[in-house]
């Protein structure tokens, strides 16, 4: 127990006291910010330090210091007077919207699939930026081959990557009357119809139990585990 609380006193002292020698970007003390989806308060900055306690989307923190590059990017915070950490991904300025009139669900592709309509506007809600978008399915296959509709749309995707990847984002697709958890990646590739985007190629948004093209099970894996935080981010 002793030695314990002896390494945690260390990495206070690291992470607290002398943030500016760790963290590149240190933050204003006091700065307030709010969580993005449902995140882990961690005793430690990294995944390997105990859970505090779950925070739920939209739970108002305070900021004490942020590391962009260091330790996978973790912020230093108070919550209710207890010291903690979390991943700056999870967090944003404003505190987060409701984007929808409809209950976010979680549905397999196979539920999804005959459902996703064909050439209409798909609202896509980037669950970290907080930010709306329209794509479009061409293509329902394996998953949805989507575009962006507008040369804006496309503006904004390539906004919320920096630059295009295949990085999966998790987000909440709106049509039909339906919310539904998806991820979707931010690399254009093969060949698209639309030819007043601004884009040359297809994007593809995956759902639950979709597959991606190739059998590359091990970035299959990985949509899925975005999809799962959008569905967490949910609830």
């Amino acid at each position: 127990m002793r030695h314990y609380f002896a390494i945690f006193a260390i990495v206070l002292a690291i992470f607290g006291l002398r943030g500016t020698h760790v963290y590149a970007n240190i933050s204003p003390l006091g700065l307030i910010r709010y969580t993005n989806t449902k995140v882990n308060f961690r005793k430690g900055p990294g995944q390997q330090w105990g859970v505090i306690k779950s925070l739920t989307r939209g739970t108002k923190i305070q900021v004490n210091s942020t590391d962009n590059n260091a330790n996978g990017g973790w912020a230093q915070v108070d919550y209710n007077g207890e010291a903690g950490f979390v991943k700056m991904e999870y967090l944003c300025v404003d505190k987060p919207k409701t984007p929808t009139d409809y209950p976010v669900e979680l549905l397999t592709w196979s539920e999804t699939k005959p459902i996703v309509p064909l050439g209409e506007d798909l609202k896509i809600y980037d669950i970290w930026s907080q930010t709306t978008y329209y794509v479009r399915s061409f293509s329902n296959g394996n998953h949805a081959d989507v575009e962006p509709v507008t040369q804006a749309d496309t503006a904004i995707m390539l906004s919320l990557w920096g630059s295009w990847s295949w990085d999966g984002r998790p987000v909440w697709v709106t049509f039909g009357g339906k919310t539904i958890a998806a991820a979707i990646n931010g690399m254009p590739h093969a060949k698209g119809i639309n030819d007043a985007n601004g884009m040359n190629g297809q994007i593809c948004l995956h759902f639950k139990g979709s597959q991606v093209h190739n059998g590359n099970r091990s970035y299959e894996n990985e949509l899925q585990g975005v999809i799962n935080k959008a569905w967490t981010a949910a609830q």
